[in-house]
């Protein structure tokens, strides 16, 4: 992946820099965990979640699969702490499946028993845990999950749609989209089915990047919240990844050869494969 971020016009000695920099950041943090949740100091951990985020992407740009994907746990272990949704994903990143679903039940779980009560800052965040519980039903233990949890499964989907027009994450990608991949997955349709369902997500990556890199001096730095590696929609891919691999379908080469997808093409398959080892 480094050398097409050269080839794409990104500094990687500047991001080799950064890396750094959010790296020793976030494991700061992380060493006084204790010590903030103790006195509430939640904003230290949000700190600590985004910078550990922006280093395990920095690491995947620049070819470090095993930094990554410890900096993408370390992260998910500090949204966890503070009961995000989104640490759903980053457990999807990191490859940990299975604490991406135990986190995925207990937070959907909860969403269920409140009544209405959730609050309401984290409405859009549930199609997190519900595109990986998804993906955990399909495997449970002879082929099927309980009934009881796909009732529920179902029970969130219908109150999420009432947001379907709601932007996701920081791609704003509608929740609508979450949803028809989650359902896909979750019916058993089928793998070139799922494969379509991802589309939005490769449409919206597309049309992200080639916005950053109109902004020259911006985009040799990564001087934004978008990242060419961008675990809003790598999280989503590898989510698809597991589905599609027990289907034995390659999903990288699925976007590889989206010739419309020049950018998807050329980065995501890379990045699918390095956090595979």
């Amino acid at each position: 992946m480094k050398e097409i971020a050269k080839q794409l016009g990104i500094d990687t000695d500047l991001i080799a820099r950064d890396l750094e920099f959010h790296h020793g950041v976030g494991v700061g943090y992380l060493f006084h965990i204790e010590r903030y949740l103790e006195q509430q100091r939640r904003e230290k951990l949000a700190f600590a979640a985004t910078a550990l985020r922006r280093a395990g992407s920095h690491a995947l740009l620049l070819d470090d699969g095993k930094l990554a994907l410890e900096m993408f746990a370390k992260s998910a272990s500090c949204y966890a702490q503070l009961l995000h949704p989104y640490a759903s994903m980053m457990w999807s990143l990191a490859r940990n499946l299975q604490f991406a679903t135990s986190f995925s039940d207990s937070r959907l779980n909860e969403f269920v028993v409140t009544e209405g009560r959730y609050p309401s800052e984290r409405y859009d965040q549930l199609a997190y845990p519900l595109l990986v519980e998804s993906v955990a039903d399909t495997e449970a233990e002879h082929g099927s999950a309980p009934e009881s949890r796909s009732r529920r499964m179902r029970q969130v989907a219908i109150e999420l749609s009432a947001f379907s027009t709601t932007p996701v994450g920081m791609m704003g990608i509608p929740m609508e989209s979450y949803l028809n991949l989650a359902r896909s997955i979750e019916m058993g349709a089928t793998p070139q089915a799922v494969q379509y369902s991802l589309l939005p997500f490769l449409n919206a990556y597309e049309v992200a990047v080639v916005t950053a890199r109109s902004k020259a001096y911006h985009w040799r730095r990564l001087l934004m919240p978008f990242h060419p590696v961008e675990p809003d929609i790598l999280s989503v891919l590898c989510v698809a990844d597991a589905w599609l691999k027990r289907h034995k379908e390659d999903l990288a080469g699925f976007i590889r050869e989206r010739t419309e997808s020049r950018f998807a093409s050329l980065l995501l398959p890379d990045a699918l494969e390095r956090l595979e080892g």
